[in-house]
């Protein structure tokens, strides 16, 4: 005997609900199912509203003084998305092993953190014509890009000249950076990083888009690239023509506001006159999808600065160039 619906008294074929009863049952398991993904749907809306900086990283000029084993929790608990860390004298030096140590641990409890880093220039020139002083200044980098590695660092950021070396630029120093890349391309592809090459301020080499680009074009486009730097840029009186040439092939792009008066700030974005929403449009519908790095050197304490960069992000339009 087939057995019979304990609902309506029907004789089953096969299944222990008649047609009536499973059809209602399906509609009650859809409904289920729907209003499930409906909450989940709802709750990513609501993170993505409450966190608009969690494609964001904060450069470590902003806590120079603090020790990166505090600032670096701090960054993430304002919901930050990671960290570029900034090879500089007494703030990380690459070949100083506490250094690195601290750096490492403090990420190693922030495990899908991005990471970029910005190569020596303070102490190194790429460029440089002294042929010992240039081979010192490549093993330099190379160093510190290995180090940078042992902490997940995803980009590294070079200068074509060193810190205070002047506005010369001649064919020689073309060829000394050129073969500086040369040799850092394949220590970066071994520590599986990207090496974008900064725009510099105005009446420095690189200045200009078509500069940086006759430099980098005998190279892979997914191997060495730009960072785009948003005040340097601002600087030149022609921010968004270059924005959208170099937008495609930025890797990086660092954000940082100032007054367009030959002054490199370095504040908050919108405390200068750098137009973001213009700005990040043009980015976007250029290509660019790299890493957002907010390098503003702070002036005030640390927690200060992250909620200073929060609103600014929001207020500013800014927070369109990672989709939030």
């Amino acid at each position: 005997m087939r057995p019979r619906c304990h609902r309506h008294g029907r004789r089953h074929v096969r299944e222990p609900q008649c047609s009536r009863h499973r059809r209602r049952d399906h509609r009650h398991v859809q409904t289920q199912r729907s209003t499930r993904l409906s909450r989940h749907a709802g709750l990513a809306v609501r993170r993505a509203v409450r966190n608009p900086v969690s494609g964001f990283l904060v450069g470590s000029a902003g806590w120079q003084g603090t020790p990166h084993a505090e600032a670096i929790p701090a960054v993430r608990a304002a919901g930050f998305g990671g960290v570029e860390i900034l090879s500089k004298p007494g703030h990380f030096e690459p070949d100083n092993p506490a250094h690195v140590t601290e750096v490492t641990t403090a990420l190693a409890d922030w495990p899908d953190a991005t990471v970029t880093f910005h190569a020596p220039f303070h102490t190194a020139d790429l460029a440089a014509t002294d042929f010992e002083a240039w081979e010192s200044d490549v093993a330099q980098v190379s160093r510190a890009l290995r180090a940078a590695s042992t902490f997940g660092a995803r980009a590294a950021v070079i200068h074509t000249r060193g810190h205070g070396k002047g506005m010369d630029w001649s064919d020689a120093n073309f060829a000394a950076f050129r073969r500086a890349l040369d040799l850092l391309l394949p220590v970066a592809v071994e520590c599986r990083m990207k090496l974008a090459v900064e725009n510099l301020p105005p009446r420095r080499f690189t200045a200009e888009p078509e500069e940086l680009l006759r430099l980098l074009d005998c190279y892979p486009a997914d191997a060495i690239g730009v960072c785009f730097d948003t005040g340097h840029a601002h600087n030149t009186g022609e921010l968004i023509a270059m924005a959208g040439v170099l937008a495609k092939r930025s890797y990086v792009t660092h954000i940082h506001d100032n007054h367009g008066e030959g002054r490199d700030e370095h504040i908050v974005p919108g405390q200068g006159t750098i137009p973001w929403r213009e700005l990040a449009e043009t980015l976007l519908s250029s290509g660019f999808r790299g890493h957002c790095v907010l390098e503003v050197v702070a002036k005030e304490n640390l927690p200060l600065l992250l909620k200073s960069l929060k609103d600014a992000i929001v207020q500013t339009g800014l927070c369109a160039l990672t989709g939030a």
